[in-house]
């Protein structure tokens, strides 16, 4: 510390001008307050623009809902139908389970004993959907196919399927599941119905994030009907075993 002598003669201490001490808050301050400046440039500018609001926030908000629909309550991303896939050794079909209309598949497939459930879909009970799905989820197959006929009655099909592809949900989340189409009629009248059936399929497919297997087109003549080559029953049901062998999203 300089000294200095005062009026009389006395020696007195120089006071030293502080030195200025760099605080980074105020570095911190000052960023915050030039982005602050930046985005409300920014904002000003893109809300100027006529299209700005259907462009950016209604486009994010839509391309949001539809992935969060295709997810559905499994929470999986799907794309449907599901599209054709490297095939699979057959020995896959005796890992995965199989509810509905399969009786005459078993007679072509090798399946796992307890695997297999022929329940109508019509009629069937809450707690014998309750019991399949807790029954599945303690085997833990490799995945679920579900596959009805088209019913006579439309309106009580679809919501018995809902009822138990809820309950398959609830208990087994993680496990893929399936559903195949229809198989197509000869009667051009009754393929209606079976499209419809099958459009229902698809719309509740991809509300509950399951994945569809298209197999009726595969079985259609160009007239729109079952082909005859289809009309053997070996010949049938071995097209479907290749169409779930080959059509495996997960």
């Amino acid at each position: 510390m300089a000294q200095k002598k005062g009026r009389h003669g006395k020696v007195e201490a120089r006071k030293t001008a502080p030195l200025l001490r760099f605080n980074g808050w105020v570095l911190i301050i000052i960023t915050l307050l030039c982005f602050l400046v930046c985005f409300v440039l920014y904002m000003s500018s893109a809300l100027s623009q006529e299209d700005y609001w259907e462009r950016e926030i209604v486009a994010g908000l839509e391309q949001q809902e539809n992935e969060n629909a295709a997810k559905g309550k499994t929470g999986r991303k799907v794309t449907n139908p599901v599209p054709s896939s490297e095939k699979a050794d057959e020995s896959r079909i005796e890992q995965c389970a199989f509810i509905g209309d399969f009786t005459v598949f078993t007679n072509y497939y090798k399946t796992s004993s307890g695997y297999v459930y022929n329940d109508a879909i019509v009629g069937m009970a809450e707690s014998r959907m309750r019991s399949i799905s807790r029954s599945l989820r303690g085997g833990s197959p490799a995945a679920v196919y579900i596959w009805y006929q088209c019913p006579s009655d439309l309106e009580k099909g679809a919501a018995g399927l809902g009822e138990l592809v809820n309950n398959l949900v609830d208990q087994m989340a993680t496990t893929p599941i399936y559903i195949l189409t229809a198989t197509p009629s000869s009667d051009p009248e009754e393929n209606q119905r079976i499209d419809t059936w099958n459009a229902a399929l698809f719309a509740m497919a991809d509300e509950k994030g399951l994945y569809y297997v298209d197999i009726n087109t595969t079985l259609k003549s160009n007239s729109g009907t079952l082909s005859p080559t289809y009309e053997d029953e070996a010949t049938l049901y071995k097209t479907i075993g290749d169409q779930i062998l080959t059509h495996i999203a997960e």
